[in-house]
């Protein structure tokens, strides 16, 4: 019996259809890119739109990774809608982060600097959006258990990518 991926009510499927976002959000530290997103242009208020730390390499590994992880899962489980959603999340990760680094330029902090929340869930909430754009829905208590799950372990990916040295700081 498939499960019904168009309504996430589950723990279980909810961390299927988040996965590809997390490693999405994840793979960018692997690229060691140098062209910025933002071609080094700056906003109104005088400062980069986006900063170094987000560059078209960084994005194409992180697009890349989550979606292989949904064609991996999609395999694994006999669920095609399961690539589908893969693509879906990954981008939304994408979005997601490249959304926070600009609020995180506009509230003046420089690239490394912590922005608790903002850090851990902005791949979640992006992945999450585009999802229910798409026609995914989730139950309250799943996003919510989610959103927990994805904050820690968020955090715990970023200790262990700052003790390999792939990141400069541990958040």
């Amino acid at each position: 019996m498939a499960l019904d991926y168009k309504v996430v009510d589950s723990v279980i499927e909810g961390l299927i259809v988040i996965l590809p976002a997390m490693v999405a959000n994840a793979a960018p530290v692997l690229s060691k890119g140098k062209k910025p997103i933002d071609f080094n242009k700056k906003f109104i208020d005088g400062r980069r739109l986006l900063g170094d730390g987000k560059t078209w390499e960084g994005l194409i590994v992180g697009l890349t990774a989550g979606t292989i992880t949904g064609l991996i899962l999609a395999l694994i489980m006999r669920e095609s809608i399961l690539i589908e959603i893969g693509i879906l999340a990954s981008l939304g990760a994408m979005i997601g982060d490249i959304i926070a680094s600009f609020i995180k330029r506009r509230l003046r902090l420089e690239r490394g600097e912590p922005a608790p929340i903002l850090d851990q869930l902005n791949f979640y909430i992006g992945a999450v959006i585009v999802l229910y754009i798409a026609g995914y829905r989730f139950t309250l208590a799943i996003l919510l258990i989610l959103a927990i799950i994805s904050g820690l372990l968020h955090i715990l990916a970023n200790i262990v990518a700052y003790k390999l040295k792939l990141k400069r700081v541990p958040w």
